[in-house]
């Protein structure tokens, strides 16, 4: 780390850690910044967030919207770690289809349940450093001994950590030692629940919180995880969203060298203003990419009612594509479970989906199950399609 980046910035102070080097332990929030340089950004921002929330209204079932982001924030998350997987593989993880998960789809599954359980419990809970240690155990459970139960799940870290290194000689960046970051972690919780919070500037707060949890770096592993999450959970506790539709990770990933740079540059620069600018910026094209997501759901929902309805003479079958928009894997006993019919009629409807291409039949499970493949292509970010369709031009 290049200790003279950190000298005289007043974001925080070089201490003494191991091995005869100096980490970074960053001052206390809030710190001092220009609001006025970052007003029309904010504004911008809340504008999307408006929109946002008026199109999370028009569905008359949030899940629809709300596992299809959750999934997409899992996978690119962990991605960003180095841990992969597939819609697919999670889908079918998810719905305890899957044929011994890996370790990676695993770890992409335990996202998505650290997550919900999360967003639970903070309906009726602060957003305390006892809810991230149980997010962050939840996060990394179950996945072996190589990969997770050496990191301390549910614990902050023991010892000094690093950023971008291998060795603390060559690391880009050296969070607090371990008894000066649960000295910071104390002070974040106070400020995350601090009574005068101005509810106005809840998204500046959430800025300014992912920031500081990221400089941090609380935890053994996981760290980007829980950062990313807690900004979900900030967004909902602080009443700037209704329903947990704010996931910030699949435009942080498209170019992750910026993220960490203007992290990097608060610390070094105290560069707050252009920090703040930038957040602003991925939550706005954040929250219109999900707008455009919501209207291509909803659309393509109410073709496949109107294709199914047109060929299929069954009052069930509606019942069913809804279904399908909740869950995107299906099997027949989950139909008659649902709808009280018998399992031969649940079959021939499923049959007749697969006819109109609505479904395709997984072969590879055992009883039968079927994917709404469409669905689950309409639920990804446009960008995505547009990157793959390059690659494929390129091949």
């Amino acid at each position: 780390m290049r200790y003279t980046d950190f000298e005289n910035v007043g974001t925080g102070k070089l201490v003494p850690t191991v091995f005869g080097a100096r980490a970074f332990v960053p001052s206390p929030l809030p710190p001092e910044f220009d609001l006025g340089r970052v007003a029309l950004a904010h504004g911008e921002a809340m504008a999307a967030i408006g929109e946002l929330k008026g199109a999370c209204r028009r569905l008359a079932n949030a899940y629809i919207l709300i596992r299809p982001l959750q999934r997409r924030e899992a996978l690119t998350s962990s991605a960003m770690e180095g841990t992969y997987s597939t819609d697919d593989q999670l889908i079918l993880a998810e719905a305890g289809l899957s044929k011994g998960s890996s370790d990676d789809t695993q770890e992409v599954r335990n996202y998505t349940i650290a997550l919900s359980h999360a967003l639970e419990r903070v309906k009726d809970e602060p957003i305390s450093n006892r809810l991230l240690r149980d997010t962050h155990r939840l996060l990394l459970s179950n996945v072996g001994r190589n990969r997770g139960a050496h990191k301390l799940p549910g614990e902050f870290k023991r010892d000094q950590n690093m950023i971008g290194g291998r060795t603390l000689d060559t690391a880009k960046f050296i969070p607090p030692p371990p008894r000066e970051s649960v000295e910071c972690m104390s002070s974040l919780e106070r400020y995350i629940n601090r009574e005068e919070a101005n509810k106005i500037n809840a998204l500046i707060d959430i800025a300014l919180v992912h920031y500081q949890l990221e400089t941090i770096h609380p935890f053994a592993d996981g760290n980007g995880r829980v950062g990313r999450m807690l900004i979900s959970l900030m967004a909902v506790k602080s009443g700037l969203l209704e329903m947990p539709a704010l996931y910030l990770s699949p435009v942080i990933e498209r170019d992750k060298d910026r993220y960490i740079d203007m992290l990097y540059r608060v610390s070094a620069e105290a560069a707050w203003e252009e920090w703040l600018n930038y957040f602003m910026e991925i939550t706005t094209q954040s929250c219109r990419e999900t707008v455009d997501t919501i209207d291509r759901l909803l659309d393509l929902q109410e073709r496949y009612r109107s294709l199914a309805s047109s060929n299929i003479k069954s009052a069930n079958v509606l019942s069913i594509i809804d279904m399908l928009f909740e869950v995107h894997v299906i099997q027949p006993r989950s139909i008659v479970q649902r709808l009280g019919i018998t399992d031969v009629a649940a079959r021939k409807l499923l049959s007749r989906l697969c006819e109109l291409n609505i479904l395709v039949e997984y072969n590879d499970i055992y009883p039968k199950a079927f994917i709404a493949t469409g669905i689950i292509e309409a639920a990804k970010p446009v960008f995505m399609e547009k990157n793959r369709s390059e690659v494929a031009k390129q091949g």
